[in-house]
C-alpha cells in the first residue's frame, strides 16, 4: 500500500494512495474519512484550445511564448482555420456521443483579435445539438464595456493575470514603454458585475514569491477564485522562499475557512476534491488526450506551450486524419498509472492524487517526456502533505461547507447559453 502517516493535533492519520482515502487510525480502529476510490482520465476530445494570434500590448519577461509572439510574430488567426478546427472538434464530440465542448481563447493577448472572437461564438452559436462552454485567458488591460457585456452574454469562464499587487505586478507587466499594467488591469476587473467570477492568474517569480502576504489584495478587489504557477526560470533561493510561504498560505487558507472567509485557490480545490471524490489522477492535465491546441497558423500542438516548436508539432489543420491518431498513440503510452510510465512516481503516495509531471517542463529541461523534474515533484509533494493535514485540522462542518462554495461557485461559472455543467 501506498501511504503516508501523520500526526495532526496529537491524532494519527494515514493517507492511502492507492484508495484515495485519509483513515483515522485509533487504537488499531480505521475510520474511514472518504471511502471508494475510483479512476479519472477523460480518454476522448472535447476540448480546443485556439491560440489566435502571436502579439500582446505587454512584454512580460517571464512569458514561455516569447513576449507572446511565438515563433512567428504578429501572427493571426484567420475564421478559416478557426472554422476548421471548430468543426474538426464537433464532428469528434458528436461522433462519440457528446454534445458538450470546450472552447478556449489563448494568446498572445487574444482580446487584440476579439473579432475572431465574436465570429468563432456566432458560428458555434448555430449548432443546435452542441453546448459550449467558452474560456479565455487575457492580460485583462484592454476590456472595455462591450467586450464585458460579450463575454457575460456568452458566460466566458475568464481568467485574468495579475501578479499580486501593485507592487509586485509592476515588475514584470509592463507595457513597451516600461510602463506598469496593474492600474488597467484593475480599471478591467471593475467592469465585470460578478467578479468574484473571475480567475486571478499568478505567476510566482523572483519578486512574488512570498504568495501568502499578498492574497488578500487580489482578494480585496472582490476576486474568490486564484491560481498560481511557478515560472520555470525562478532561481533556487526565490524557489526555496516560496515553499515556505506555500505553506504559510495553507496555513492562512485554513484560518479563514475556519473564520468563513470562504475563497477558492484552484491549486488547492482540484487536490481537496480529488480526495473527497476519492478520484484517482491518471494524468496531470488532459494535454494531447481530451484537450489540444491549435497555433495561428493552423498547426496542432498538445499545449500552447509547445506552440511554435516543430519536434512538438501534432499535425496541420490540412491533415486532420493524423490527430486522431496522434491521441491514441499517446494515450496509450500513458498507460494504466503514472507509475507506469515512471518508476519513481510508483513509490509515491500521492501518485493518484498528482497525476505525474508537466510534459512541457521535462522537455524544456531537456529530459524524456514522462521523466521527473525534480523541483516540480518537490513543490508538489509538500502541497500535498500540507493540504492533507489541513484537511485532517478542519472540523467536519467546515470541511462541509467549504466543498459546498465550491460547488455554488462553479455552478455561477458555467459557460455558454446552452451549457448546463
Amino acid at each position: 500500500m501506498r501511504k503516508k502517516e501523520f500526526i495532526v493535533n496529537g491524532q494519527n492519520y494515514i493517507f492511502n494512495g492507492d484508495s484515495v482515502n485519509i483513515i483515522v487510525n485509533e487504537k488499531n480502529n480505521k475510520e474511514e474519512i472518504y471511502k471508494e476510490p475510483n479512476s479519472h482520465r477523460s480518454s476522448s476530445l472535447k476540448t480546443l484550445c485556439l491560440v489566435i494570434n502571436n502579439c500582446c500590448n505587454l512584454c512580460c519577461e517571464y512569458c514561455f511564448a516569447n513576449k507572446g509572439n511565438y515563433d512567428k510574430p504578429n501572427q493571426f488567426m484567420t475564421f478559416e482555420i478557426a472554422r476548421k478546427a471548430i468543426d474538426f472538434l464537433i464532428k469528434d464530440v458528436l461522433a462519440s456521443g457528446n454534445e458538450k465542448i470546450t472552447i478556449s481563447f489563448f494568446g498572445g493577448e487574444p482580446l487584440l483579435n476579439f473579432s475572431l472572437i465574436r465570429e468563432c461564438v456566432q458560428y458555434i452559436e448555430e449548432f443546435d445539438n452542441i453546448k459550449c462552454k467558452y474560456m479565455i485567458t487575457t492580460n485583462g488591460t484592454l476590456l472595455t464595456p462591450q467586450i464585458v457585456r460579450f463575454l457575460h452574454e456568452y458566460k466566458f469562464d475568464v481568467m485574468i493575470s495579475i501578479d499580486g499587487n501593485k507592487e509586485m505586478h509592476d515588475i514584470y507587466r509592463k507595457d513597451f514603454s516600461g510602463k506598469g499594467s496593474y492600474a488597467d488591469v484593475v480599471r478591467g476587473i471593475k467592469l465585470f458585475d460578478e467578479i468574484e467570477l473571475l480567475n486571478a492568474r499568478i505567476t510566482i517569480n523572483n519578486y512574488n514569491f512570498l504568495i501568502d502576504t499578498y492574497i488578500d489584495d487580489i482578494l480585496k478587489l472582490g476576486i474568490k477564485r486564484i491560481t498560481f504557477a511557478v515560472d520555470y526560470n525562478i532561481s533556487k533561493e526565490s524557489f526555496e522562499l516560496f515553499v515556505k510561504s506555500l505553506k504559510k498560505l495553507i496555513d492562512k487558507y485554513y484560518n479563514d475557512i475556519i473564520s468563513g472567509n470562504l475563497y477558492e485557490i484552484t491549486n488547492f480545490s482540484s487536490i481537496i476534491t480529488t480526495i473527497a471524490l476519492h478520484q484517482r489522477k491518471l494524468t496531470f492535465c488532459n494535454a494531447g488526450i481530451s484537450y489540444i491546441t491549435v497555433s495561428a497558423d493552423g498547426k496542432y500542438y498538445k499545449c500552447p506551450r509547445f506552440v511554435g516548436k516543430r519536434q512538438y508539432l501534432l499535425s496541420n489543420i490540412e491533415e486532420q486524419d493524423k490527430i486522431k491518431q496522434k491521441i491514441k498513440q499517446f494515450s496509450e503510452s500513458l498507460g494504466s498509472s503514472p507509475g507506469e510510465r515512471n518508476k519513481e512516481c510508483n513509490k509515491c503516495a500521492y501518485m493518484y492524487i498528482c497525476g505525474g509531471m508537466c510534459y512541457h517542463h521535462a522537455a524544456m529541461l531537456g529530459k524524456k517526456e514522462f521523466e521527473n523534474v525534480e523541483r516540480e515533484c518537490y513543490q508538489r509533494k509538500v502541497l500535498f502533505s500540507e493540504l492533507i493535514q489541513m484537511l485532517c485540522k478542519l472540523p467536519i462542518e467546515n470541511r462541509r461547507k467549504l466543498l459546498l462554495f465550491y460547488i455554488k461557485l462553479w455552478n455561477k461559472v458555467k459557460g455558454g447559453k446552452k451549457y448546463d455543467g
